[in-house]
């Protein structure tokens, strides 16, 4: 391409050739043109990566390859080759329809919003939809902060990576990088909320969630509990050690017991699916100490009067429309 991409698609690849050629063909089929593509190959076995090769006769299509390492290590990588100001993170099973990078880089360009949230519809392995998302806050644009309770209790702004746009520098300029880790975007998205200041919220359905048997939501691997539990411990921490963090005690406290009520849940489909003993009872153990465990330390109350004081000064709230 001639001129700089306004847009930067990240895709990772790793045994989805049953799924990549749908993902790329959408992608490629976009009426919004202005747009690069970093396919990143994390060492799959099996035939995705030749399939992806297929794409780069279009110059927008590049394809990456590195030792298997993770989707957090892939993300990171692409953040790092990508040329465009917004991300935008497809995952290589799912797809999105012809207008869903037009729709946001509009909301995003018209509002100079760092993040754009759109909502999205489901389809099972053979892409067959059968029900699209119905939790979203309502649309307009609102200051980051304002969601700050939605986010870090993960409701009505879920903690999907796939559903936004982002400002690059959101992640360039804050030293953010993803954890190797399962749920990787669980801890990540409230890091990037507290950072941005205008995110625009978009009614359109315009991404396509694959559900896959075989996939974390599944609950068919044994790391899936301890990861999720890791993740949301990460965010309460992350958001305690802020100035501003007492604030939202109650919203992590909201959190805590949303995130254990949710894995105990989990533990009694695994132990019917998995049948192991002994990961049942580790996760158990697991889920107990993070319900039990104190808070993280409090913070001082010049942090809370400082901040107090800078949000009457500058202002924090836009006016949602």
């Amino acid at each position: 391409m001639d001129c700089i991409p306004s847009v930067s698609v990240i895709v990772p690849i790793y045994k989805v050739e049953k799924y990549i050629e749908r993902c790329l063909d959408s992608i490629k089929a976009q009426t919004f043109q202005n747009y690069e593509v970093i396919m990143i190959n994390d060492g799959t076995p099996d035939n995705s990566a030749k399939i992806a090769e297929k794409y780069t006769t279009d110059p927008r299509f590049k394809l990456f390859h590195q030792q298997n390492g993770g989707v957090g290590s892939v993300r990171n990588k692409a953040i790092g080759l990508a040329q465009g100001e917004y991300l935008a993170f497809v995952d290589s099973d799912d797809s999105i329809l012809q207008d869903h990078l037009e729709n946001l880089y509009k909301a995003a360009d018209e509002n100079n919003a760092d993040i754009v949230c759109c909502g999205y519809c489901c389809c099972d392995e053979e892409g067959k939809h059968f029900r699209t998302s119905k939790i979203m806050k309502h649309k307009g644009v609102y200051s980051a902060e304002a969601l700050y309770g939605d986010i870090i209790r993960d409701i009505s702004i879920r903690r999907y990576l796939w559903n936004k746009l982002i400002r690059k520098s959101l992640f360039t300029e804050n030293d953010l990088y993803f954890p190797n880790m399962l749920f990787e975007d669980t801890c990540m998205l409230p890091k990037l909320f507290y950072h941005a200041k205008k995110v625009a919220v978009i009614k359109n359905k315009t991404y396509v969630y694959t559900h896959r048997k075989s996939g974390i939501t599944g609950f068919n691997d044994k790391r899936c509990i301890g990861n999720y539990l890791k993740a949301n411990e990460e965010v309460e921490r992350y958001f305690t050690e802020t100035p501003e963090g007492e604030i939202y005690g109650t919203h992590m406290l909201y959190q805590r017991i949303k995130t254990a009520s949710v894995t105990y849940c989990w533990l009694v489909i695994q132990i019917f699916k998995l049948r192991d003993a002994e990961s049942f009872r580790e996760n158990f153990s697991k889920i107990n100490k993070y319900l039990i465990a104190p808070p993280p330390r409090s913070l001082r109350a010049s942090h809370v009067c400082e901040y107090e004081k800078k949000k009457k000064t500058q202002g924090i709230a836009f006016k949602t429309k």
